[in-house]
């Protein structure tokens, strides 16, 4: 049994989490069913059955460390936790590439942004022992970080060549599958879009839906407003709210996220969800949350293409990719999925949940989390990285190899 420290830097109390939130509730489950003991430290020191929970400050970040074996941080919170905390074996969670995310928002708020993300991930790739990111796309980008910041050096390698040790693939996961709805005689023709974050595209959503009513006047497009709104810029979520008000759209609503726990009945309203957005690193790198839970939920997706996600959804059956993201593709997806495909794409999304669960999808934490270890490399070559005054010329390279002169 070890002790577990997890540091979310995301409020828990409210009771809607989003992605990396949930993340850090199924972790502590996770951990909690192989026998460990959790404390759960969050914004808000929100409450999970089973743990210790309190909220992130100075004080508790030192004192629960203390008692712990282990520490397991995302984000932003590991500023504080690696300022406060005394030094034991840390998890650092990298499946929200956060700093890739967040160039979106240079327009509207500035250098600060980034200077601050990119301070962050420095300092976690330099102090963390085992590092988790979501996919084999992921694990490149990462394991370069890593490289650039001395973590991947000789010393590592040479004691494990695929450097498994340092950095692990943990995708997102979903628990066991919901109860079935008890009336499918009459299919919704309603879709689900979800929160609205700044790399998305609502607007091709709303154009597509609009074009889909031709078809089936009776459909609906449903936003949720983000839980944590100070936390993450809303500049999309407004642009939307001000074309639906322009072209008086009845048919778009925009309601509250709801509750982690009662999420199954939300999602058995909708007979599809949708997702919009164009393509760029962000999309090469995410593992979306929503692909996840919506698939868990039982709702065929039809989505804009992400490498990510799209081989999932291929692979079982559950989505339709639209490459081109033309509305009207997009649009023709819906209503096929709609009227002809929701049965068969909801059989593909049951096999996914069998292959997905959490604790499966979680083993390399439970592995570190029952042996914790502090990388014996950590400091051999991040603390002595030093930009040369000049590059070698050719003539420096050919003099060293022949011992310094001739």
């Amino acid at each position: 049994m070890t002790r577990a420290l997890l540091v979310c830097p995301e409020p828990l109390g409210h009771r809607q989490p989003a992605g990396i939130g949930i993340r850090f509730i199924e972790m502590a489950r996770v951990l909690l069913a192989d026998g460990h003991e959790v404390t759960l430290l969050s914004r808000d020191a929100g409450s999970v059955a089973g743990c210790r929970v309190d909220a992130i400050t100075p004080e508790n970040l030192e004192r629960y460390s203390r008692e712990a074996g282990v520490a397991i941080v995302q984000g932003h919170a590991a500023n504080e936790l690696f300022a406060h905390a005394v030094a034991i074996p840390t998890v650092v969670d990298l499946y929200d590439p956060y700093i890739v995310e967040n160039l979106h928002y240079y327009p509207s708020r500035g250098a600060e942004v980034f200077a601050h993300d990119h301070a962050t991930l420095i300092q976690s790739l330099l102090r963390g022992d085992l590092f988790l990111c979501a996919s084999e796309a992921q694990r490149l980008f990462y394991l370069g970080a890593l490289l650039a910041t001395g973590r991947v050096n000789p010393i590592a390698f040479e004691s494990d060549p695929n450097l498994d040790a340092l950095l692990r693939i943990a995708p997102f996961g979903v628990g066991p599958a919901p109860s079935p709805a008890s009336d499918e005689s009459t299919p919704s023709h309603d879709v689900l879009f979800g929160a609205i974050y700044d790399w998305y595209d609502p607007i091709m959503a709303i154009e597509a839906v609009a074009i889909a009513r031709a078809t089936l006047p009776d459909s609906t497009l449903t936003f949720t407003t983000h839980p944590n709104p100070s936390l993450t810029p809303q500049g999309k979520l407004a642009e939307a709210m001000k074309v639906v008000k322009q072209k008086r759209y009845d048919f778009v609503c925009f309601e509250p996220w709801v509750a982690y726990e009662e999420r199954a009945v939300f999602f058995a309203r909708f007979g599809a969800a949708l997702m919009t957005f164009p393509r760029s690193i962000e999309t090469d790198l995410s593992m979306r949350t929503r692909v996840y839970d919506y698939i868990w939920g039982g709702l065929p997706i039809v989505t804009s293409s992400a490498p990510g996600t799209d081989e999932l959804l291929m692979r079982y059956g559950a989505g339709t990719v639209i490459p081109s993201n033309s509305p009207a593709e997009l649009a023709a997806a819906l209503v096929h999925v709609l009227r002809d495909d929701r049965m068969r794409m909801r059989e593909g999304a049951r096999r996914f949940v069998g292959e997905h669960q959490w604790d499966r999808a979680l083993q390399p934490l439970v592995e570190f989390v029952r042996a914790p270890r502090a990388d014996p490399s950590k400091e051999a070559f991040a603390a002595t990285l030093r930009l040369p005054e000049h590059a070698p010329s050719f003539l420096d390279r050919i003099k060293r190899r022949m011992g310094g002169s001739f």
